[in-house]
């Protein structure tokens, strides 16, 4: 009978660790994730992606062309603006956005909606994500526009938000939740 416990418990244990390992992932587990999912989101939206800004932002078939820089963001200018100071660190910029999830679930929304106001911010050399400040990401976005400008972006969460941003009345983190982002941004001043 002991010989059976034994061989029970071992069981059990054997179990237990394979079961407790499936469930924690790695943070390479979440890079690979990422990966397939900006993949997937870049075919799903017949997206042409470049590794250097193009002259055109729409390919001779309509398809929209992305610019994907050495952080990892991708860029799509959707139109120039007509600004005369491109934004800088330590500009004043006011901007609208809309923040979705890769599967298309807003996150943030300051186009007229729930928040109708434009958002106020200062780009930072830095930011810091445990303040509340834009990512990385999103403030490379900005620096690439005009006045008047309106862009799309991907996000990925390695250089997305920080922990103080507020959706729903919860502290969100796509960097911190390990989420990718889509962001339209509209850049209504420099200052």
């Amino acid at each position: 009978m002991s010989k059976f416990l034994k061989i029970a418990f071992l069981s059990f244990l054997a179990i237990v660790s394979v079961t407790s390992c499936s469930k924690t992932k790695t943070y390479a587990d979440y890079l690979k994730e990422e990966r397939k999912a900006i993949s997937n989101f870049i075919r799903a939206n017949n997206i042409e992606v470049q590794n250097s800004k193009p002259e055109e932002w729409v390919t001779d078939d309509g398809r929209e062309i992305y610019f994907r820089n050495a952080n990892g963001l991708y860029y799509h200018q959707v139109e120039q603006g007509t600004g005369s100071v491109a934004p800088t660190i330590n500009s004043t910029v006011l901007v609208r956005y809309i923040g979705k999830t890769l599967s298309g679930t807003v996150m943030f929304d300051r186009t007229g909606g729930v928040s109708s106001e434009p958002h106020s911010f200062v780009l930072l050399p830095n930011p810091n994500p445990n303040r509340n400040t834009f990512g990385i990401g999103f403030q490379e976005a900005v620096t690439y526009m005009r006045a008047g400008g309106h862009c799309k972006v991907i996000i990925p969460f390695t250089i997305g938000n920080g922990t103080n941003i507020t959706v729903n009345g919860t502290l969100f983190s796509d960097a911190a939740n390990y989420i990718p982002m889509f962001y339209e941004i509209w850049l209504i001043r420099v200052e």
